[in-house]
């Protein structure tokens, strides 16, 4: 596994998925999971630096532990941080896409949802501004 610098405008079909760097360029959560798992990196997203990223969805982001957001840009959000936050019902999050310890620096989000446990949402509605 090496680091992936993704040249603009590089995708997700155009990386390694087991990189543990993406610098740059743009990718699709949901097929950075994907290829991920069927390259054998496992069940979640972990231990990725993304730095300079934009991160597409639609898709569903459940942050656990180690996650940090640093700069990052989480969208229009219609000038609420709620609007883009999912509170899980049960002990599970089904469908989701688990994220864990990875970094986000000076990223952009793009029809991304975040889930997680209760202090991450509540964290995330306390000090996060966002765009309208």
């Amino acid at each position: 596994m090496t680091d992936q610098p993704l040249p603009p405008p590089a995708t997700t079909r155009s990386m390694d998925p087991l990189a543990k760097e993406f610098r740059g360029g743009t990718l699709s959560l949901f097929d950075l999971y994907r290829a991920s798992v069927r390259a054998g990196g496992g069940v979640r997203i972990e231990d990725r630096t993304f730095i300079d990223c934009t991160i597409e969805g639609p898709a569903l982001m459940l942050v656990l532990e180690g996650v940090f957001f640093d700069s990052t840009n989480f969208g229009p959000t219609g000038g609420d941080m709620r609007n883009m936050l999912f509170q899980p019902l049960g002990n599970v999050a089904i469908g989701a896409i688990p994220v864990r310890n990875c970094t986000f620096t000076r990223c952009q989000f793009e029809t991304i949802g975040i889930t997680g446990n209760e202090a991450l949402l509540k964290m995330l509605i306390e000090q996060v501004t966002t765009s309208g």
